[in-house]
């Protein structure tokens, strides 16, 4: 378990990098399904803003 804050810094960075590759993978889903509302918290946790993907459904 990380201890320091650069340790922690590491681990944030780790999700990061990982939650973005994830998102860039997959298409978007409906925001209505309970995949949809993961995939907008993963996106809020890694600050994705804006319309960056294609629109849910193409």
């Amino acid at each position: 378990m990380p201890s320091t804050f650069l340790e922690w810094m590491g681990v944030a960075t780790a999700y990061a990098v990982v939650a973005k590759a994830f998102l860039a993978c997959t298409p978007t889903p409906p925001d209505d399904t309970v995949y949809g509302k993961a995939y907008r918290f993963i996106e809020w946790t890694t600050l994705v803003i804006g319309k960056v993907k294609q629109e849910a459904g193409r």
